[in-house]
Formats: structure tokens, C-alpha cells, sequence
């Protein structure tokens, strides 16, 4: 369609430019207290209850865990057409006490502060909010390496990017309970990532495109 209209017109080079985030009104959010959260250590997780959204592979995951000895509880906000497929997979696999199916949350920003880790299991996502909003709180987050998130963490920086597997989502949920110098080193580097999602860079970088784009 550009083309038809402006046949002259040169795109600049492919570039990834986030959308505006309101870091302190989220920030601000996450401070309403809650009446309960359970004891640590906690994943928390928010999103649609979805086949692609890779919960019953993290189920498995928490259960081998859990199995294993590495106790833990994961939380997830959110509700959707798998809640049953996901029940009665939780209690199949006896995890009713550890795996909570929160459903939805006006604000779900306190959750995700209080909690200890951020993971999202998705089989696909775009430029999912959820993650920025929790690298905005802190929280050391996994995440599936799907979409814009490759461009939104840095691996073994201020996050930690896995393939959609249950071993490796696995694997990467036994790090941060085990390796304690890992998740210092993501929390340490999270403290600078206002940067990342500076409203006025982004709309300079709106900006510039603009003005490139009209001397062309």
C-alpha cells in the first residue's frame, strides 16, 4: 500500500523499537499489598490459560523438580479454556500445594514484585508486555527464546532465554534455585534497565526514522 502511494520511498534499515512503557505507574502499582502470597521461593508467571502458552510443560517441569527435592511454588495469573486441562493435570501429578492457578488479578504487579523469579513458557509470543514489566520490577526472569524476546533479554544478563522444552525450562528454573551467584548477577545488571524502556528514547528512535524517511 505505501508503495502504490509513494513509489520512491526507501525503508530504513529492519530495527526493533519497544513500545513506551509507564515504569513508575507500574512501579507504583506493585506496591498494593496483597492478603496473601505463599512462601518462597516463588515463579510467578501471567498469562492467558492457552495450549501455546506452554503451562502444561511447566507443570512437568515443577513436578520433576519438585520430585527431586527443590522446592519451590509457581503462581500463575491468568485464566482461559486449558484452567481445566491444567487442574486436572496438577493434580495428577499430586502438585496442588505448589502449583497455583491464581486466575485473573486487576493488578497483577504485586505478584509479580513479590515473588522471586519470572518465568514465561510460551511456545510463541510478538513483544510480550509481561516481560518488560517484570524486568521493570527486578525479577529475575526465564523466558522462551520466541518473537522479540531475544531482543528484549540479554541471556545470562538480565535474563535467561530457553528453547519451548520441559527439560530446559527444567534446567533453567534448577539454576536459579541452585546457583545463587546467577541470580545476584541478573538482579545487579536489572538495577540500570530503566534505560531499556526510556520513554524518550523510544520516541526518538520513532523520530529519527521519521526524518530519515523524508529525506529520502
Amino acid at each position: 500500500m505505501m508503495h502504490q502511494y509513494y513509489p520512491d520511498l526507501q525503508y530504513p534499515p529492519e530495527e526493533v523499537i519497544i513500545n513506551a512503557i509507564p515504569i513508575e505507574e507500574i512501579r507504583k502499582k506493585a506496591e498494593e499489598p496483597l492478603d496473601h502470597f505463599p512462601a518462597g521461593p516463588v515463579f510467578v508467571s501471567i498469562g492467558r490459560l492457552h495450549s501455546r502458552k506452554g503451562y502444561h510443560k511447566l507443570i512437568e517441569a515443577h513436578t520433576k523438580l519438585i520430585h527431586e527435592g527443590f522446592q519451590h511454588k509457581i503462581l500463575v495469573v491468568g485464566d482461559g479454556e486449558e484452567r481445566q486441562n491444567l487442574r486436572q493435570q496438577i493434580a495428577g501429578n499430586k502438585v496442588e500445594d505448589t502449583f497455583i492457578l491464581a486466575g485473573n488479578k486487576m493488578n497483577p504487579y504485586p505478584y509479580v514484585k513479590n515473588a522471586d523469579y519470572f518465568i514465561l513458557p510460551s511456545e510463541s509470543e510478538a513483544w510480550p508486555l509481561v516481560i518488560a514489566e517484570a524486568l521493570i520490577l527486578q525479577k529475575p526472569t526465564i523466558a522462551t527464546r520466541t518473537g522479540d524476546i531475544p531482543a528484549m533479554i540479554q541471556h545470562e544478563k538480565t535474563g535467561y532465554l530457553i528453547s519451548y522444552e520441559t527439560e530446559e525450562m527444567y534446567a533453567a528454573m534448577k539454576r536459579f534455585l541452585t546457583e545463587s551467584p546467577l541470580v545476584s548477577e541478573l538482579k545487579k545488571n536489572l538495577e540500570n534497565i530503566d534505560g531499556q524502556f526510556d520513554n524518550q528514547k523510544i520516541f526518538n528512535a520513532v523520530e529519527n526514522i521519521i526524518i530519515n524517511l523524508s529525506k529520502k
